[in-house]
């Protein structure tokens, strides 16, 4: 048996400043740190271990830049949905939430020739109309919070087509640094912890890392160094996607139900 770890990157660019009225319009090159040093740092990091990850974008990127979400795919990577830009999910109304999923969804199809079918919503909270309107998209993966907005838990199907894959707050950078300002070192033991709690269980741990954090820090980006190290030395760990994650469960479930 082996624990298993997944890798998961979210945002790009200046998308969530837009959608925050942080900006008005996009930064020019040589102005856009998340992108222009952040997103390539990050890149370079998974390159090196040879982990493959799924980049939840927002759909405005599909748009504004179709190149990198090309170029996504084409590197091994998967590309999820991230909302259109960056909106606080759970205070969407029924027809913004449609029209913004359908746009996303659209955007980010024709710029990778890949129809997305990941969801991690922005902030982590879904609406109630959210499993069903992905359902419809055909999504079959969400990484969101739980109903109760909620982290952590179990791999479980929501719908006969649609699995949730949970993830923790401890180990999502942006947490960690931009809201709590968690020293770098103290982060980085935290997570070597988590991960030998995961070990212990043969359980499985989903991060999420973001160009705009880790990927722009030096201090921040020696501590995805180490988790990606102890991950990539240690036997008893194998890294899989978020994608392999579901398969597995559901080979499981259909093992168990085989037996009924």
């Amino acid at each position: 048996m082996t624990a298993k770890i997944c890798f998961t990157m979210d945002n790009l660019s200046d998308a969530a400043d837009l959608g925050r009225g942080v900006i008005d319009k996009p930064r020019p090159a040589g102005q856009r740190p998340a992108l222009d040093q952040g997103f390539p740092a990050m890149l370079d990091l998974y390159d090196r271990y040879g982990v493959k990850v799924t980049h939840f974008l927002e759909g405005w990127n599909g748009e504004a830049h179709p190149d990198i979400v090309e170029d996504l795919v084409n590197m091994g990577h998967s590309v999820g949905m991230h909302g259109w830009q960056h909106e606080a999910w759970s205070e969407l109304s029924l027809e913004q939430e449609i029209e913004l999923m359908g746009r996303s969804t659209d955007a980010l199809h024709q710029a990778s020739g890949i129809k997305p079918t990941a969801f991690r919503a922005p902030g982590g909270k879904r609406t109630a109309n959210t499993l069903k309107l992905l359902t419809e998209f055909g999504y079959s993966i969400d990484s969101s919070l739980n109903d109760q907005g909620e982290d952590g838990g179990e791999i479980q199907a929501l719908t006969e087509t649609l699995w949730h894959v949970p993830h923790l707050e401890a180990t999502i950078d942006a947490r960690q640094w931009l809201q709590k300002s968690i020293p770098a070192k103290e982060v980085e033991l935290s997570w070597l912890k988590v991960l030998e709690q995961t070990r212990e269980k043969n359980g499985f741990l989903l991060f999420i890392w973001h160009p705009h954090v880790m990927g722009v820090n030096a201090d921040y980006l020696k501590v995805g160094e180490s988790i990606l190290h102890s991950v990539s030395q240690e036997k008893e760990f194998e890294i899989v996607t978020l994608q392999e994650l579901v398969a597995e469960k559901m080979a499981e479930q259909t093992t168990e139900q085989a037996k009924v």
